[in-house]
């Protein structure tokens, strides 16, 4: 189809010839009307001269082929940007009839239908090929500075303040002095000025931020909408600005958007030098809402940390750890990396240390601890006024968890208050990474000087029920005592015997006297360490720590059951490794444990008529030190008892006490191991303890 045919197809349907022709042909430049597919629909004069097509020729045409339009960027992505945000304008290339490219400046606005869809676009263009040197760089600033206003992070407004500066000149020959007096007495003109202060232009960071679906929903309007009553004053201050000829002021402040959703913003007006009297101010705003609100949290946690801290029931203390560091970096610095090494070899340095650190603050319970009327009496104090020489091993075991960079460390020792007074604590340290960066820990402290006596007091009760326990098994191993003594007091007297008649004959032999005699000795020595154990198990001494080989104390138990063993008939089997360290223990504490529950499997097999009776002892070396077992071939543990044979007064004795197994526990407990008991596959139970190895 010819073009002059094609083209008078299109634009009747339209008639937008008829109605815009005649208009826009009086317009001074060029005017463009195209379709959203891009094809002419409109063409007027002053494009006709300037690019030297006619309104026939065009009409219908594809706009970008026909002039072989081209863009540092695509023209696509122009078209994408336009239809995003409803204008475009900037420079193009082209080619005109005659085959000349020009430069040529123009400007895209969408028109939209009802329903939101694009009608048209309309284009106004004009030749900027032959504008002189300081024309083109007026025009290059101005579009570096559109690109600037566009580009930009933060929201951007031109606004127009003639107005209001009208009203300002108005009240300056009314004779109004001091403004700011006049603003403060009457706010109802500051409310005037805002709704005359009208929004010239928007950059689309505004248009995003502020909730404006397009650019013209702002331009135009004035800035009421945007200024919450409770930013009235920033205004204000923003016209005092202006009238003593501020170059900007810039403030933190909170803007509604559209919506009416509040914007915590960074506000800056500026009117740069030249400006002032112009008419128009340029605000920029930046959406500090994430920093706002980061910033509340950091307060609300600091008031919940605050009211937690004052409210907790232990003692706390904020320790200042400053002059500290300062000390660490300083033993960095030297190359000390062992601070426990240098404690041994400088052992003052644990004072210095100490009083290079001070007390930062303290709630009421530390207070209350401490003896203080007044924060004032703990503030400030080194924390050495507060720690007993006594105490002394455990601060220093806290520093070298503090230069292991532990978080916590905790122990118990002993405090003074202010008035000099010694009492028990339990002393704990919170060093998180979030507390050393603020140059601080977090000391607390436990008042347990009654937990301190209450313990005391039960290991006396303890160690009376242990003897207790203890004069019971003797009872019971009355026989097998009186076995073991009668041994050797039946040797002395045979040997005395057998001495005399040596000694009676012609010729005495001297030989088997002096033989005779030294066995009576050795079976006298005997005796008196056989009396020394019953004794010693019969005593109601302070528990004694020695370090001790434990198949030593095993083997020495089992002589206390030689005669009972034999009374029972059972058979004895010991398993003892060889080589196992040290333990460090109190002996006869031991030894109850081991012939406690030797009696007790003994006679839970005569109970239960075993046929072949035996018992089995082992010791072996284990993950937590020495293991000790004990399995016996009676008739094994009910199930409903498993979990009661450690409590104190449960027994299955008919005379028993219960006393027997809660006091084994306790000893083993005290010792650093851990007791338990167990059926073996094949009947019978095993008991069986552990104990740590000497360090």
């Amino acid at each position: 189809m010819p073009e002059r045919h094609r083209a008078q197809s299109v634009a009747p349907s339209l008639k937008l010839p008829d109605l815009l022709g005649p208009v826009l042909d009086g317009a001074a430049e060029s005017v463009i009307i195209r379709d959203p597919s891009g094809r002419v629909l409109l063409w007027n004069k002053a494009s006709e001269a300037l690019y030297g097509y006619t309104r026939e020729a065009m009409l219908g045409r594809h706009l970008h082929d026909s002039l072989n339009a081209h863009h540092p960027t695509t023209i696509t992505g122009l078209e994408q940007h336009l239809l995003e945000q409803g204008h475009w304008e900037g420079e193009l290339k082209r080619t005109l009839a005659s085959g000349e490219e020009r430069r040529i400046e123009v400007r895209w606005t969408v028109q939209r239908g009802p329903d939101g869809q694009v009608l048209a676009v309309i284009e106004y263009g004009r030749d900027i090929t032959h504008l002189s040197d300081v024309e083109l760089e007026t025009r290059l600033q101005a579009h570096r500075y559109r690109n600037l206003f566009q580009a930009m992070a933060a929201a951007f407004w031109e606004l127009d303040f003639s107005e209001v500066r009208k009203m300002l000149g108005e009240l300056l020959h009314s004779g109004v002095k001091d403004f700011r007096a006049y603003f403060e007495a009457h706010p109802e003109f500051i409310d005037a000025a805002i709704a005359v202060t009208r929004v010239v232009d928007v950059n689309d960071k505004t248009v995003m931020l502020f909730g404006g679906g397009r650019r013209e929903d702002l331009v135009g309007g004035t800035v009421a909408p945007y200024w919450p009553q409770e930013s009235r004053g920033l205004y204000a201050e923003s016209l005092l600005a202006s009238i003593h000829r501020l170059p900007s002021l810039s403030r933190e402040t909170r803007l509604s958007a559209l919506d009416g959703r509040l914007i915590d913003a960074l506000f800056t007006v500026c009117w740069p030098s030249g400006h002032h009297g112009r008419g128009t101010v340029l605000v920029g705003v930046i959406d500090i809402s994430d920093r706002v609100a980061a910033e509340q949290q950091v307060r609300d946690s600091e008031l919940r940390y605050r009211n937690l801290f004052q409210a907790m029931s232990t003692a706390l203390f904020q320790v200042d750890t400053t002059r500290q560091r300062e000390l660490s970096a300083a033993l960095a610095a030297r190359g000390i990396e062992d601070i426990g090494a240098h404690l041994d070899s400088e052992p003052d340095f644990l004072v210095t240390y100490m009083d290079a650190m001070s007390l930062g603050d303290v709630n009421e319970a530390a207070m209350r601890i401490m003896g203080a009327k007044d924060r004032s009496e703990l503030i400030g104090q080194p924390v050495t006024r507060f720690w007993p020489p006594s105490s002394h091993p455990v601060v220093r075991r806290s520093l070298v968890a503090s230069f292991r960079q532990n978080v916590t460390f905790e122990e118990e020792t002993t405090s003074y208050r202010l008035d000099g007074t010694e009492f028990n604590t339990l002393f704990t340290i919170n060093a998180s990474p979030e507390l050393r960066a603020r140059n601080m820990v977090l000391v607390g402290l436990t008042d347990i000087t009654e937990r301190v006596a209450a313990q005391k007091a039960l290991r006396q009760l303890q160690s009376e029920f242990a003897h207790a326990s203890r004069l019971s098994m003797l009872g019971e191993l009355t026989a097998s005592i009186a076995h073991e003594v009668n041994q050797p007091l039946a040797a002395i007297a045979a040997n005395g015997a057998a001495g005399a008649r040596w000694l009676s004959r012609r010729e005495p032999d001297l030989g088997e006297v002096r033989a005779i005699n030294a066995n009576m000795v050795s079976d006298a020595k005997r005796a008196a360490d056989i009396i020394a154990r019953i004794r010693a198990m019969a005593s109601n001494k302070t528990s004694e720590r020695q370090r001790l080989p434990p198949n030593q104390v095993v083997e020495e138990a089992v002589r206390f059951l030689h005669h009972e063993l034999l009374a029972h008939e059972v058979d004895l089997r010991l398993e003892l490794a060889d080589g196992l360290p040290v333990i460090e223990a109190d002996r006869v504490q031991l030894q109850q444990i081991v012939v406690n529950l030797a009696l007790n499997a003994m006679q839970e097999m005569k109970r239960a008529s075993c046929p072949e009776p035996w018992l089995q002892l082992v010791t072996r070396g284990c993950d937590e030190g020495l293991c000790f077992e004990m399995e016996d071939a009676g008739p094994g543990i009910p199930p409903e008892h498993q979990e009661r044979l450690f409590q104190s007064f449960f027994t299955t004795k008919a005379n028993g006490l219960g006393m027997g197994l809660s006091i084994c526990r306790n000893i083993i407990e005290a010792h650093g191991g851990r007791i338990w008991a167990e059926n073996v596959p094949n009947g019978g139970a095993r008991f069986s303890f552990t104990l740590p190895f000497a360090m």
